[in-house]
Parts: structure tokens; sequence; C-alpha cells
């Protein structure tokens, strides 16, 4: 009998490949139909926008600009799910987090269920110079959808999600493949290595809580000093910690890129990637807070989201990170891929090996973080 954590990636393999094949395709003409006949909005413009297995379209009308959302046929089927994540953005936006709410009622079709989301202004985070500061100020505004969301739930998020960090051991079984695949060694170990730390620790006491669950530097907007988040399709109820631990793995990836822009670091002590993921906790413990065992746990669940992100794609949210086992996949797939595809596809799934063995080397990635109440930031 297969183990449970195998059944889970067996599981949740068959919906990602469903997805694929259900994966809406709608034209720009197709979309400024669908605005007016389902929500009577008259576009001036529609601008498709990148989006994995769902179809996001930037739509400019005389009432305002918005982004209709056509979801992937399985996502529609489960409409609890879209009423979890309705219900999340709307409350976000009740505690002041500023959030793509829904403008109308959704409209469920045959093959898909189409949004008409308010649109939110500002830049990816992924545009800016990464600085400490500005890390810290990312990591603050996690702090306050925390706390906005300490105070949420919903039956439909309490569920199996493959990106969920509690779920780790299914994607872990994609390692085994690794060497099989032509996976540099010591990148592989380094894998193994964190596997076998996660399996070493004991996660019970970690209290339990409504996740973003893919708070990275692509879902992160920013407005001159206003923030902003976007997506929640990788919403679910599991480890309060988790969100820290993605946030602050994106921040490492992010500082392991090197054609990315990034100042103000010091290049003596530790890692700049360790010091960018200090100063997102730093901000994070601003506005909220992390017990002993959360401290404890969190290097070992970073981690995990960095070693998930070079083995597989990290979420289908996140695709543009794509890991060597979909690198592989997608290759087998297409065997005459140009090389500046694969070289395109490697590129970014590397820094995230580079960011793990910083992480499995840091000594000091939660020292001296402090556990008790959040200390104000008296510029804010």
């Amino acid at each position: 009998m297969a183990s449970t954590a195998e059944a889970d990636a067996k599981a949740c393999t068959a919906e990602e490949q469903e997805r694929k094949k259900m994966k809406p395709s709608y034209s720009i003409d197709d979309a400024t139909q669908l605005l007016r006949k389902h929500f009577n909005v008259p576009a001036t413009a529609v601008k498709e926008l990148d989006s994995y297995d769902d179809q996001n379209f930037r739509v400019t009308s005389p009432y305002g600009t918005y982004v209709l959302k056509a979801h992937n046929g399985v996502e529609s089927r489960n409409t609890q799910l879209l009423d979890a994540q309705s219900q999340l953005l709307k409350h976000l936006e009740d505690h002041n987090i500023r959030a793509p709410v829904e403008a109308q009622s959704r409209v469920t079709l045959k093959r898909t269920t189409l949004r008409l989301l308010r649109w939110v202004d500002g830049d990816v985070l992924s545009s800016s110079t990464m600085t400490p500061s500005l890390l810290e100020r990312a990591g603050s505004f996690l702090g306050d959808i925390r706390k906005a969301l300490d105070t949420f739930d919903h039956q439909a998020l309490h569920r199996l999600h493959l990106w969920d960090l509690r779920r780790f051991p299914a994607v872990a079984t994609f390692s085994s493949k690794l060497r099989s695949m032509d996976c540099d060694v010591k990148r592989v170990k380094l894998v193994e290595t964190c596997i076998e730390n996660y399996a070493s620790q004991n996660f019970d006491s970690l209290p339990m809580a409504t996740l973003h669950g893919d708070f990275n530097d692509a879902n992160i907007l920013l407005h001159g000093d206003k923030w902003g988040i976007l997506d929640v399709g990788d919403c679910v109820y599991s480890w309060r910690v988790n969100d820290v631990a993605i946030g602050a793995a994106y921040v490492m990836v992010n500082l392991c890129t090197s054609e990315n822009k990034r100042s103000g670091f010091t290049d003596k002590g530790d890692h700049v990637a360790v010091q960018g993921a200090q100063k997102f906790v730093e901000g994070f413990l601003q506005r909220s807070t992390l017990s002993k065992d959360e401290c404890r746990a969190l290097p070992h669940l970073i981690a995990a989201r960095l070693a998930t992100s070079f083995t597989r794609t990290p979420s289908t949210r996140a695709a543009r990170r794509l890991g060597w086992y979909s690198y592989r996949e997608s290759l087998a797939a297409q065997p005459d891929m140009p090389q500046q595809r694969r070289d395109y596809l490697l590129h970014h799934a590397l820094p995230a090996a580079t960011a793990l063995d910083v992480c499995l080397q840091a000594t000091s990635l939660v020292a001296d973080w402090p556990t008790t109440k959040p200390v104000r930031d008296p510029r804010r």
C-alpha cells in the first residue's frame, strides 16, 4: 500500500495534469464579449495578463479598471473553495489590506467560472531594488495580513494542497527521481539533507491558522507607500508560521538570482540572502509574533520551501520558478526544445538550489529573533 505522502503526491499530480488540460483559452474578443454579456461592462481596452492555469485580463472601462478572471475548470468545480477565496479577499479589505475583491458576483459557465475583480494599483515587488529596509517593510506587511487572517477561517481551506508545507513529505517523493533525471549530485544531496532535517522535527505544537499561501515578490504590490496583495489561489489552513517561511524563502531566492538589483547589504558576516531573510522576519515581528516553537521550526520550513522550488514547481501561482523535476518533464515532452528555452527554465530553478545551500549552512537564521510581543516600528 502506498504511503500517505505517495498517495497525496499522486492525487495532487493527477489534479495538476487535469488543470493543464482545463485551462481556459479565451481570446481578447471573447473576453470583451463576456464582460458585456455577464457583467454589463463595456470594455475600452482588454489586455491578457500572465497566468499559469487560469486566464486573467486587465480591463479598462468607463466604470473603472478591473481584472476579468476565468478560472481553471478544476477549480471552477470547487464552489466552496471559490466562496472561501472571495470571503478571504473581502476580509482583508475590511482590515485595510488592499486586495482584488470581487466587483460583482461571479458567473458560472459550463467549463469555467468568471470573476470580475477590482484592479489594485501598484508594481510587483520583484521589480524593485531589494534593500534591507524594503524587505523589513514587506515583512511588516505580512504581519498586518497575519493579524487580519488570525480572525478568518473557512471549512473549504481545510484541504489537501501539495504546496502546503505540511505536505512537504509528498513533495519529497519526487526527489527520488532527481538522480535519474541527470540532476547534479551535490544539488540532489541538498534536497535529501533538507528532507532528513524535516523528518527529524516535531511540528505537532505549531499553531494553525488561515494562510495566504504564496507570499512571494510577484504577488506583492507597492504603490508609493501603500502595499497590496494578489492571488489567494493557494490559501489554506495550516501551520501559522508557513507564510513567514514562504516569504523568507522567496526573499532568499530573489537575492540568490544574480541579475536582480539589490543594495544596502553588508559584504561581511552572513550571506546576503540570510541578511534579507532576517530583515523580512524582523519586519514581520514588528506587527505580529512568533512562538519559540515557530522560531525553531522556521529554518526547516524555509528550507522545505526552497527544496520544493528546486525539485518541482513550487506553486501553480509561481510557475516562473520551475523546479528540476518540472524542467525534465518539459524536456521529455519537447525533446527538440531550443537551448535558449532550456537555459531559461534552468535559470529559474537553480537560484532555489543556491538559496537552499545557503539556508542549510546558515547558523544565524533565527539567532536573536524576539519571540514575545511585537515591537512597533516608530516610523509608521
